[in-house]
Order: structure tokens, then sequence, then C-alpha cells
């Protein structure tokens, strides 16, 4: 994302530009990001699942496999191999699930696998014929084409492509039947065809995430965005017994200052926060843009103190420049998972919202109100009071200074 500040300070428009390290390897990848393509590639999976069980189910009608005299060949029983891999991946059976959320191409490289061996065998297979070959042809090149509609990296493709380039070694070494259908030639034109309609599809997927995720004003991640990643962080946090905070972040006083500078000057304080909060967390941080002013940081494997600590070296320098010198200062909730004993995300985020305001609240009773701009207390000076009561729900409300 490019968000480099114009000469008159404000902040350019936030523009998508896809890096070609993206193309290469899945960990580039924002986890939301990868669940979008995780699911297009496992539906693509099941769609070609069908479109094998589709085919073992017909073609034995048309070139006789039907037989009696081919119940027992290994023609016959390499199909029976491939539909029961087609039906274990239309079941979502053919890999665990813990497998197949790191390497959501693994069921697909299973049927294009069990679909070589089915080509190679067959060849062997003196009792095939013609007609067997070119099902087969037919097969492997549908299959060839289902990468194509799949969003991978260039990695995941060249994976998915060693057992067709296996079998054109071997048909190259020493002739591999393929019926009426000219497989060699098909498969060498189709096949990096395929491959290079894999990375369009992954374009397309990073630029609608991207579209759909990044609020175009602060560079921040929408709500929809947010309310998704805060599911599958908080599941994961939960797998792991790990620690997961999340922050409430409430610009102060910012009705004042879009009353007397106007909503443009605000747009781009808004734009100067979001751009400060995005560069100041770690890239496993998730900042999000709640609504209005209001930020929602997640901040996964931190406990309560230490991410008090992290906002408060975040806050510190202020969150933006204001126009008579002073800095945007914000209130801050915060709420854990582990310490607060919350089993829900969104309980979690209801939490740090009340304690947000509560400690704006009080701030509101106790800090001195210059030319419309608060002051603030320290974070850490906040939580380390608030902490010698343990076991006090409300010890986590502070303010940022």
């Amino acid at each position: 994302m490019d968000t480099r500040p114009l000469e008159n300070g404000s902040l350019a428009r936030r523009t998508f530009r896809c890096c070609y390290r993206d193309f290469l390897y899945t960990p580039r990848h924002a986890e939301l990001m990868h669940l979008r393509r995780k699911e297009s590639i496992q539906i693509s999976a099941r769609f070609a699942a069908v479109f094998v069980l589709v085919l073992m189910l017909a073609v034995p009608f048309w070139d006789g496999t039907l037989a009696v005299e081919m119940w027992s060949s290994q023609t016959f029983v390499l199909r029976l191999l491939v539909a029961g891999v087609a039906i274990a991946v239309l079941a979502n059976r053919a890999v665990s699930a813990r497998w197949r959320r790191h390497f959501p191409y693994l069921p697909m490289l299973m049927l294009i696998f069990a679909a070589s061996l089915l080509c190679v065998f067959a060849a062997n297979d003196l009792s095939a014929t013609d007609q067997m070959h070119s099902a087969h042809s037919f097969l492997l090149i549908g299959l060839v084409m289902m990468i194509a509609i799949m969003p991978l990296t260039l990695a995941e493709a060249g994976l998915l492509a060693v057992p067709f380039l296996g079998l054109l070694a071997i048909s190259a070494q020493s002739g591999l039947e393929t019926g009426f259908v000219p497989f060699e030639m098909l498969l060498a034109f189709l096949l990096p065809l395929a491959m290079v309609s894999s990375l369009v599809q992954l374009y397309r997927t990073i630029a609608a995430v991207h579209e759909i995720a990044i609020d175009p004003l602060t560079g921040c991640y929408t709500r929809a965005f947010g309310m998704e990643m805060i599911r599958v962080s908080f599941d994961a946090a939960q797998r792991k017994n790990a620690p997961y905070t999340v922050a409430f972040v409430d610009l102060d006083d910012f009705k004042q200052i879009n009353d007397r500078y106007g909503h443009d000057y605000g747009d781009r304080i808004l734009g100067e926060v979001g751009n400060n909060l995005v560069h100041r967390f770690r890239r496993s941080d998730l900042v999000v843009r709640w609504g209005g002013e209001e930020f929602l940081i997640l901040l996964p494997e931190l406990d309560r103190a230490r991410a008090a600590e992290v906002l408060d070296r975040v806050m510190l320098p202020g969150l933006a420049k204001l126009e008579d010198g002073q800095v945007q200062k914000a209130s801050v909730g915060l709420s854990e998972r582990i310490e607060d004993a919350i089993a829900l995300p969104h309980n979690l985020i209801d939490l740090a919202d009340q304690r947000m305001y509560d400690a704006k609240k009080r701030r509101d009773r106790e800090d001195l109100v210059e030319q419309g701009y608060s002051g603030r207390r320290s974070a850490v000076q906040a939580l380390a009071s608030q902490s010698a009561v343990a076991g006090n729900t409300q010890s986590a409300d502070h303010s940022i200074n």
C-alpha cells in the first residue's frame, strides 16, 4: 500500500500495488487473503472431484470397461482408486483439517497424482483399449484446466505440475499410450497456460481482498475484514492457549477538531492517525478502523501488561500533528482473553469498548482542557496503579498520553 505524504502534508491516496513476491509463495500473504485463497482452491478441487467422478462413471459405457474380463484388470482397479480419491476430496476427507489449513492445494494434488498413476499403469495394461487411453487423457487435460481457475502461487502451481511433467518425461523416454488424443502436445501447451492463468487468478484474489479489506481513508483494515480476522485469530489463540489482547482506541476531542477546522482537515488527521497506527505495530498485529474516529487493535500473543507497554510507546509521540503544534491524543481500553476469562471474540471487543469509555469519562472528570485539546496520563502509569487490584475486571481501564 502506498501511503507517501504529499508536499502539502496530506497523505496520498492509498493505492494497491502487488509485489512480485506475492506470486511466489504463501507466507507473503495476509491471513484473510490466505483464507480466501484456501476457500477458492478447495471449492475448485471439489469441482475437479465432481468432474473426475462423472468421467469415471460415464466412460465405462463408452470404452468397454464394464466387460466382465476387465473387472480384475489394473485399469479397472486404478479407476476405482481414482474414484475413491475423488469421493474423499468431495467429502473433505482427503487430508486432515490441519493440513488443509496450511496446504489447501493438497486435495487437488492427490487427484492429479491418482490420475497420473492411472494413466501410467493403464498404458502398461495389455487389455486396455484406445478408448480407455483416450478417456485417461481427457481426465488429465480436464485437471490441467482446473488448475487454471485456482488462485495459486508459482510454487504451488509448480508443485501441482510435477506429476504432469513426470508423465511428459515418461512419454519422451518410453512412450505413453494416450489413445486418440495428442496428449503430450496438448499437455505441453496447456500446462504453462494453466499456470499463468492461476497466477492471474491469484492477482485478482489479492486485488479483490485489498479492495474489500482496506479502508481508503486511513489505510487500516475495514470493520467487516476486522470482524472476520478477529474470529480467525481468536480461534487460533484458543487452539494455542495463547494470550490475545484487544485495544479499543478512540481519538480525543475529534468532534471539536471537525467543528473548528472542517471535515477535510478531520479526514487528513484520520489518514495520518491510520498511517501511524499501521506502521507502529508489528506485522502480526491488525489495525482496524471500527467506525468514525474509533480504531480496534488486535494484539495476538500479548498479555494485557505487555500490550499496555506497547500502546504507551505507540501513543507517546501522538497519533497526528495538529494545526497549533500539538498532537492528537486518544483514550484506550484493553481486554485480554485469558485474564478476563472471555470465550467469545465479540465479548472481548465489548469489554475493551466499555473500558475505553470508562477511561474517557474518568479523564473528563480529572483532566483540564486546554485550547480544545485534552492532556492524557501515561498508559503504563495508569496500568501500574490499576494492576494493584488483581482480578478486578475494571483494572484495565486507562487513558493514553
